[in-house]
């Protein structure tokens, strides 16, 4: 578990992409994200896998990505075969096409999250106009996932040590055992934040109006390029789908697989 969250944990490094505006990386995730969406075909969804990896690779994450499509492997294989298993026709190219889905909306939100602070995000969302309780709100749940999977593994592990086999037996019982994690993880988690609050409270969270803001945001160049680059990718995929090329496209892939 907390190795798939290891991919949406940030790592400073100094590369190219964790030096963008956190609101062009943004541009870019809305884009990746609705690209994956949009797209119903395999050769499409595999290319634009290559671009994130390509992206992964210039913001040197891509050896973490691979390490936690690891802890992925399980879901993705679940996601293809249950949609194998239940699709009237055209399953091995309806499958494919939903796990690669899945693998590149999920790249696009690793790419961003690798690469932005809380606090980056915090500032871009509070000078989007989003109320400050909320941007804090947000960004510390964001940042306490991390946390919440390491917790877990840590209760897991002291249970396991008491003589708690969490994989043994049936479905039924397995699932029991795994209940008896969640008391000692929601006392856990109520006490983080009981801390949580008192530490804001201190610090004097609320009591003025006007901040001033920990981190200045200011959009570059490079930042410019980045939109653009988002926008134009948008465009050409809204012109392909509308012109009506793609569908031809995907159904050319549909006999394909459908020979193998």
């Amino acid at each position: 578990m907390s190795q798939v969250l290891d991919i949406f944990r940030f790592r400073r490094k100094n590369t190219p992409l964790h030096a963008l505006d956190p609101r062009a990386k943004f541009v870019m995730l809305l884009a990746l994200s609705a690209t994956s969406l949009a797209l119903n075909d395999v050769l499409s969804l595999v290319v634009l896998l290559l671009i994130e990896a390509f992206l992964l690779k210039l913001g040197r994450s891509l050896k973490e990505w691979v390490q936690a499509l690891k802890g992925l492997s399980l879901l993705l294989a679940m996601i293809f075969t249950l949609n194998y298993l239940t699709l009237p026709s055209h399953k091995l190219f309806t499958s494919t096409t939903m796990t690669l889905r899945f693998l590149c909306l999920t790249t696009a939100f690793s790419i961003f999250f690798l690469t932005t602070t809380a606090d980056e995000l915090a500032a871009a969302l509070e000078l989007s106009g989003v109320p400050r309780e909320y941007s804090i709100m947000f960004t510390m749940s964001l940042r306490f996932v991390p946390s919440l999977a390491r917790d877990l593994q840590t209760i897991s592990d002291a249970l396991k040590c008491r003589g708690l086999e969490l994989e043994k037996g049936g479905l039924k019982e397995r699932i029991r055992n795994y209940t008896y994690l969640l008391v000692p993880l929601i006392i856990y988690e109520l006490r983080r934040s009981l801390m949580v609050a008192e530490a804001l409270e201190a610090r004097g969270f609320g009591a003025v109006k006007e901040v001033q803001p920990y981190i200045e945001l200011k959009l570059k160049k490079r930042d410019y390029i980045a939109v653009a680059a988002s926008c134009a990718l948008i465009i050409v995929l809204a012109w392909t789908l509308i012109s009506g090329a793609y569908s031809s496209f995907v159904r050319w892939q549909q006999g394909l697989f459908a020979n193998l």
